[in-house]
Parts: C-alpha cells; sequence; structure tokens
C-alpha cells in the first residue's frame, strides 16, 4: 500500500462531498490525514447520528474548493440518506491495498504499524498467513530472526521495539517466540515478559548489569537470586549496546567503590559513590536531542516528522527539562547554555509541525488516540475491547501536569508500587491550551468548535461527562464527576458506589502549585517534590483503592507548563473575551489585528489558518506569544499555560492496572 494508491480515491477540487466506508481504519494513517488535510479536505468521523449530523452542518457550505470527507465503519447505506443521495462514495478494504499479504495478519496492525509496513517493496506473489507473518516482522517491526539469535542483537532490538508506540499484535508475539525459544541461548530467558512488557524488559537489563559488576568488583550490589544469561565479560556486542542502552534510559549507571577496577568499556554504565549522576545524564539527553534535530536522508526536518518521533524527543526533553529546572542545580553551565540554545529550536519546529499535523491527528479518535478530546472515545473502545459487560473505569486529571512532571510522578509510584501496570501514551492537549478549553476537551470528548458557548468555563464538565457515556448506555448515577478535596474531604464516596461505571476525578494541586511558582521552575518542583511526600500519598491511596474495586485508572493531563519571561500586558480593554499570560481569546479578527500591531512577536491561532478547520468556532481567534514569552510584565518571571511549546502541549495518558507479573 502507498499513500499515493488511497490518495487516488480523493482528488482535489473534484468532489464536494465524499462518503467513505473505512472498516480497517485506512484512514487513520497520519499521513493520510495529513495529505487530505493538504488537499483542503475537512475530515469528520463520527458514529453518533444526532452528532453527525450537527458537525456536518457545522461543517457547510462545502465545495470543490472546501470539499468535505465522511467516514464510517459501516455500509454507506447507513448514512443519513441526504448525505447518501448527495456524495461520491469510496470503499476502502484493506485487502485491496496489501493484495499479496495475508489480511487477518495486515488487520491486527495499528495504523502507524501498517504504515512502516507500506514502506516494504510488496512481495513478489501471494504469501501464505505464516509467510505473511515473516515479511510483516522483518518490515513493520524490523525483527530478522537470523540477527535476532545474538543476544546483543536481540537486547538491542527490544530496546527499540518498546520504544515504539502501540503493542505488537498478539499472533507476531506468538509466532516470533516460536522462533526465539528454538535457540539454546534463550533457554533461560523470559522471552515473552521481555517482549509484551517494556518495564519488566528495564528490570531485566538492570539486574543483568548489577549482576556483572557485583561479579567483578565483589561488591554487594542488591539482593535477590538472579540467575544472570548475559555474558558482558565474554560478548564484545553485549559490551557495545551499553552506550545506547543508557542513552534510551532503559540502564541506569550502578554505583561501585572503585570504578577504576572496571574495564575501559563498562565505563558508562557505572558511577564512583559519590559521583553525581544528572551530569552525565544531561549529556546523554543532550546528544539524543541534538540527532534529533539533525535532517537526514533517513531522518526528515523535525516540522516534517511523524509523531512517534515527536514521541521520542517530546520524552527526552521532559527528563531533560527535570534535570534543569532541579532545585540543586546540578547541570554544568555549558550545559544550561545548550539546553537554552535546544529549547529555542525545539519550540520553533514545534511550532512548525503543529501548523502541519496538529488538526489532521485530531480528526480520527481511533484506533490510536492522539489529541485529548479522544480520551473517553478511546477508553470506551478499550473497554468494548475487553469484552466486559460490567467494566469499571476512572479518569484521573491531574490539572497542569506536564509530561516533565510526570516523569518524578511516575518514577516514583513505580518504586511505591511495583505490583501496579503502568502502559503509558501521549497525547496532544487542545489549543490553546487553557484549563477552560482543554480540560473540557478531555471530559467531554469534543472539539472546542462543539462547546463554543463555555469555552471560558468549566462549569459544564459533569454533564459533558454525563452525555458522552449516555450515548454508550450509561444512566447519570453510572458516570459520577468529583472535584477532589483529599485533605479536606478525603476520598469520593462515588468509588464506593457498586452502581459507579464511569467515574471521572479532577485533581487540581498540580496546577494550583504551577500557579503559584512566583520564582520559576525551581520552585515548582521543589514543591512537587514535597507533593510527593505528602499529598500524593492520600492520591495514590484513592488509586489503590480503585484497583481493588476492579477500576482501570486512565491518568492524563489537560495540559503542561513553561517557565516564560514578561513582554507586556495588551490594552485591549472589553475586546478580549480570555486574559492568560499565554493565550488570550478573541472572537472579533481586528480586536486581535489591532494587538499584534504592538505585540508582534505573537502568533494568531484560528480556525481558517494553520489547517486547524474543524478544531476552533468559526468566530475564535488565540493569540500566543512566541516562544516562551508572556502576557506579563516586562522581564516578569512566570510559570504559567495555554501557549504551543511541547512543554504545555504533550501530557501522558497513563492506564494504571493490577500487574500479572511481579519483577525481580
Amino acid at each position: 500500500m502507498t499513500n499515493h494508491t488511497v490518495l487516488r480515491h480523493f482528488p482535489s477540487h473534484t468532489h464536494p462531498l465524499t462518503l467513505v466506508s473505512d472498516p480497517d481504519d485506512v484512514l487513520a494513517e497520519e499521513e493520510l490525514l495529513t495529505a487530505l488535510s493538504e488537499r483542503g479536505f475537512t475530515l469528520i468521523d463520527e458514529p453518533d447520528p444526532v452528532a453527525l449530523r450537527h458537525r456536518v452542518e457545522q461543517a457547510r457550505p462545502w465545495s470543490i474548493d472546501h470539499p468535505l470527507i465522511v467516514v464510517t465503519d459501516g455500509p454507506l447505506d447507513e448514512l443519513p440518506y441526504d448525505l447518501w443521495q448527495q456524495g461520491h462514495h469510496v470503499t476502502l478494504a484493506l485487502h485491496t491495498f496489501f493484495p499479496r499479504l495475508a489480511y487477518p495478519i495486515v488487520r491486527t496492525l495499528t495504523p502507524s504499524q501498517r504504515w512502516r509496513l507500506s514502506q516494504a517493496v510488496s512481495p513478489s506473489h501471494r504469501l501464505s498467513q505464516r509467510r505473511t507473518m515473516a515479511f510483516v516482522l522483518r518490515h513493520a517491526f524490523d525483527a530478522d530472526i537470523d540477527a535476532l539469535r545474538e543476544p546483543a542483537r536481540l537486547i538491542t532490538w527490544l530496546d527499540q521495539i518498546h520504544r515504539q508506540p502501540g503493542p505488537m499484535p498478539t499472533l507476531l508475539v506468538d509466532q516470533l517466540l516460536k522462533h526465539l525459544r528454538e535457540i539454546p541461548a534463550y533457554d533461560d530467558w523470559s522471552l515473552e515478559t521481555l517482549l509484551t512488557d517494556r518495564a519488566a524488559f528495564a528490570v531485566f537489563v538492570r539486574e543483568q548489569w548489577r549482576g556483572y559488576v557485583q561479579q567483578q568488583t565483589g561488591e554487594l550490589l542488591g539482593e535477590g537470586s538472579t540467575r544472570y544469561v548475559l555474558n558482558f565479560e565474554a560478548d564484545d556486542g553485549l559490551q557495545d549496546t551499553l552506550p545506547g542502552l543508557m542513552r534510551s534510559g532503559t540502564l541506569e549507571a550502578v554505583r561501585v567503590d572503585r570504578p577504576e577496577r572496571l574495564p575501559a568499556w563498562s565505563r558508562p554504565a557505572v558511577l564512583s559513590r559519590d559521583e553525581d549522576r544528572r551530569p552525565r545524564r544531561a549529556a546523554e539527553l543532550l546528544d539524543v536531542l541534538g540527532e534529533h534535530m539533525q535532517a537526514s536522508c533517513d531522518a526528515p526536518p523535525l516540522e516534517e516528522a511523524r509523531w512517534e518521533r515527536w514521541q521520542r524527543v517530546a520524552r527526552a526533553w521532559a527528563e531533560l527539562t527535570t534535570l534543569r529546572h532541579d532545585p540543586n542545580q546540578p547541570l554544568k553551565a555549558d550545559q544550561q547554555a545548550a539546553c537554552q540554545r535546544l529549547e529555542d529550536e525545539i519550540d520553533a519546529a514545534f511550532l512548525g509541525w503543529l501548523r502541519q499535523r496538529y488538526a489532521p491527528l485530531g480528526s480520527r479518535c481511533l484506533p490510536t488516540p492522539h489529541h485529548v478530546h479522544h480520551t473517553p472515545h478511546y477508553i470506551a473502545y478499550r473497554c468494548q475491547q475487553r469484552g466486559r459487560e460490567n467494566s469499571r473505569v476512572a479518569l484521573l486529571v491531574l490539572d497542569g501536569l506536564a509530561l516533565a512532571d510526570w516523569y518524578i510522578v511516575g518514577s516514583t509510584w513505580r518504586a511505591r508500587h511495583p505490583g501496579w501496570r503502568f502502559d503509558e501514551h501521549l497525547l496532544l492537549a487542545q489549543i490553546p491550551t487553557l484549563t477552560s478549553v482543554s480540560r473540557q476537551a478531555l471530559v467531554s470528548g469534543l472539539r472546542p468548535a462543539d462547546f463554543a458557548d463555555t469555552l471560558d468555563t468549566t462549569r459544564t464538565e459533569a454533564r459533558r461527562w454525563a452525555a458522552f457515556w449516555a450515548r454508550k448506555g450509561l444512566g447519570e448515577a453510572a458516570c459520577p464527576h468529583v472535584h477532589l478535596a483529599l485533605e479536606r474531604n478525603g476520598p469520593p464516596p462515588e468509588i464506593d458506589s457498586a452502581r459507579t461505571r464511569a467515574l471521572c476525578l479532577i485533581e487540581n494541586t498540580v496546577d494550583d502549585m504551577v500557579h503559584d511558582a512566583t520564582l520559576g521552575g525551581a520552585t515548582f518542583y521543589a514543591s512537587l517534590n514535597v507533593w510527593l511526600e505528602g499529598y500524593s500519598r492520600k492520591l495514590e491511596a484513592v488509586i489503590a483503592n480503585l484497583l481493588a474495586r476492579g477500576f482501570t485508572v486512565y491518568l492524563t493531563s489537560d495540559h503542561g507548563h513553561v517557565e516564560a519571561r514578561g513582554f507586556g500586558r495588551p490594552s485591549e480593554g472589553l475586546t478580549v473575551d480570555t486574559r492568560g499570560k499565554r493565550a488570550r481569546i478573541y472572537s472579533d479578527r481586528h480586536a486581535v489585528e489591532n494587538v499584534r500591531r504592538d505585540f508582534t512577536e505573537t502568533i494568531c491561532w484560528h480556525q481558517h489558518g494553520w489547517h486547524q478547520r474543524g478544531l476552533l468556532p468559526d468566530d475564535v481567534w488565540v493569540l500566543m506569544p512566541e516562544g516562551r514569552k508572556a502576557f506579563a510584565t516586562d522581564h516578569e518571571r512566570v510559570v504559567t499555560h495555554g501557549g504551543p511549546t511541547l512543554d504545555e502541549v504533550v501530557v501522558p495518558l497513563v492506564e494504571i492496572g493490577i500487574s500479572e507479573r511481579v519483577y525481580g
């Protein structure tokens, strides 16, 4: 399958309305969504007939210059008759795009995995199911069975595969395990666990390395009776994996009394007892991010990169941010300067990327969520996948939790709760990244264009949360929406109610700390460390209670935050609807233009610009400062949100459950 093959069904300036039956989610692929947006198409994917009618009316008038695509996973004749009459009909069937591969195998892949598969040269003849699995493993997952016979190659491959979004389908896992179990070198390896569980793989690598170092130094470095199967001493290939494992964060350096007693090749993964690991880790992250900033034939500029690559950038930048704003100031002066240069480059690249990809990624909720307003849809989809009639879910919104904050919180919670399972995804917040806009979208499952009358308030969240689940067949009593106040009120009684099936919990303490951090990012992170030792434990008890009562918990955030510098405040009187330090919302285009005359270093974000059609209301203009500036007193340092930086826009979505495995 090539994008060109699919796009032939959607010529520019030809059909005002195109109806697409897409049961295999062919149009959920990022490159296709972007290409359709560039051709001027607005795409609507709405299974609810009432909501579909509303969306279609919103999109009027459509024409050959502003064409509309309506997507359904069912037959086209199930769409409203007037649309069926007017529309150009297209049916997309996955088997027609991969005709020489077994459909049941290709069907199990995510859109991004299919995209990787589509980059391969098609086989010369039709393949059986078994040969299709081998072909897909090789080309979609880079799994070369012959190469994976070497432990070093397998470790490197596992490290790469666990950093890709989306799990490997069970059919392919089973096929790969069948081959790997035939290799004597892996007789003592827990292959299935290592292949399917990212956390278990990291524990395995760290234990194996600690065992080697302990054996070489004679120092007691940990407890346990782990069988050591990685022969670092004799395997040059394994020795060569250390720098890569350290850079990815899978391996952590081991502390010893005398590192000089170990061979030179081991030095990247050992520290002396009194050595600060943070400057070394910052250097690794700066190298990783520096490589991402360099375009090559294999890696286009970040402005043109896939979301998958930006996720890797976001994770590395988040970890570097925690080091950069550490209250103990562990980074060297040259590292802080390098961070500042990199920040400017990343901000510019991410803004360029948002211009091309942000709106297209928001147009399809499933099977992979991209925007925060996809979250309720994804939770309902996961319930359906599990096939449990009485599934119980809880959405825990930590308002203002940036990805960097989750890096700290998540590592603490993993250490405290080894019996919990954390499956992590990344999402894009709604822009502007204001609570009233992004959290409302997150809780309701709606785009801001669908709640234009309440863009400046969160007072309708409970009603919108209930309305979403009502469309899934749940009564109002089954889907409560609760603001947590654990210091005053303790856990909410809705957790204990047998009627509760879909619970939404809003927690504001992190966002409160953001706005209280008057001395910058270091102040916030000092407060976060205090929060982890106090309030967080109450929150962890709530999560533990939910898990014990059979809930699956989805933790997420509506936006992150940045440290910004003031460059003045506009004085526009009543012409502005919402005043924020990083975003101001207007309903009058002329008012925005007047402000921009005095504030030239700003971005105007609007429905009909930046490929944003379909997200914001037509009569909304958002003014945001470029980079890390704020609408505040000149040179004032603030920690805030509302803008389009990586730190504000990319947020975690973490599925928390009970682990079926115990590591260690």
